[in-house]
């Protein structure tokens, strides 16, 4: 098995990969926090109802022309987001890996605009049928062969692991950000911030919940941020105001207690069983090339259990961010961005 080598700081990672002269890694496309939201639309997958951004091809082309070369895309990409986030978390990632990576991001059952599970299950199993289906369907939408290059971060990143172990056939690599994997260490009262909390409250809850994503929507996104986060104001004011118009619209679904309360019940409920030994032994099973980035300052999910995974997973590589959260996709997308490149370059000729 191979590992990469650790990276301290994202400017060290910077100037590492932008020293190949890559092909692909050049055609990125340059970082604009200040564009609007993908469009996306609702589509009906098994027994799920979910919504998921694509870029048009008018904006695909405009985002190459910005790239030095303008190469066409490469394959395709599925982005999938942690406990309480939505598509919105993957905005700037996808935008500059836009000109190589014809970019899907979907909203997992229950979160974002998609609709609740039919049974009001938030298991994991739930979340893994969703994304399968949801692969299914590119798939058979494409004109090309092959898979999707999966992406996920934290519980989004524990079930694309899984959707890898179960249907390889579908992933064509795999990249997995900061993956809630078994971290029982006092790390997670993090979790505990107060929307969260609130929402598990019976009958009380959801009504305060609401409350305070109708009233007191800024706050919760700033301390939201501030949790997932080592540097949040780099976000700037367009995306920040996007994430508190969205977590207004939350408020006004019924069922967003129940699914950010159920999904985490139901993740720590993964990490207790047989000690969590579940999650590693289907990590042991991913065939799929892998590739593994963390940040050192997550508060949720330690980079320690880091090279534990990597070492589960033969063959895959490790990149560590030294100064960066939770969702390094949000915080550093450009260096985040560039790696990924790196390892779809890597593996994308011999899948095809």
């Amino acid at each position: 098995m191979t590992e990469g080598a650790s990276v301290d700081e994202s400017e060290a990672a910077e100037a590492t990969v932008g020293s190949g002269g890559s092909a692909v890694r050049d055609q990125l496309a340059p970082l604009d926090r200040s564009t609007d939201l993908w469009p996306g639309e609702h589509i009906v997958v098994g027994r799920f109802r979910v919504f998921v951004r694509h870029l048009r091809a008018r904006e695909r082309s405009a985002a190459r022309a910005a790239a030095p070369g303008g190469q066409v895309s490469t394959g395709r990409a599925l982005y999938v987001h942690g406990l309480g986030g939505s598509s919105l978390n993957w905005t700037d990632l996808a935008q500059v890996l836009s000109p190589v990576l014809d970019g899907h991001v979907m909203d997992l059952p229950g979160f974002g605009f998609s609709d609740p599970p039919v049974d009001g299950s938030y298991s994991l199993t739930t979340m893994t049928d969703a994304v399968i289906a949801v692969l299914e369907h590119l798939v058979a939408q494409s004109d090309s062969a092959g898979g999707v290059h999966l992406v996920g971060n934290s519980l989004g990143g524990a079930v694309a692991a899984r959707v890898a172990a179960q249907r390889p056939d579908l992933v064509t690599t795999l990249t997995l950000i900061s993956p809630a994997f078994p971290d029982l260490r006092p790390r997670l009262k993090r979790l505990s911030f107060i929307p969260l909390t609130l929402a598990a409250v019976p009958r009380v809850g959801p009504a305060v919940f609401g409350y305070l994503g109708r009233v007191h929507a800024r706050a919760q996104v700033a301390q939201t941020l501030n949790e997932i986060m080592e540097r949040p104001q780099v976000l700037g004011p367009t995306r920040i105001e996007q994430a508190v118009e969205h977590a207004v619209a939350r408020a006004d679904m019924p069922w967003a207690p129940a699914a950010l309360s159920g999904s985490l019940t139901e993740l720590v409920a993964s990490w207790l069983w047989m000690s969590g030994r579940d999650h590693w032994r289907r990590a042991a099973t991913i065939s799929v090339p892998t590739l593994v980035m963390w940040g050192g300052r997550d508060k949720l999910v330690s980079s320690a259990i880091a090279p534990r995974l990597v070492r589960a997973i033969v063959g895959s590589r490790l990149v560590m961010f030294g100064a960066v959260g939770h969702v390094c996709q949000m915080e550093i997308p450009v260096e985040t961005a560039r790696e990924i490149a790196r390892h779809v370059e890597t593996h994308a000729a011999s899948a095809t």
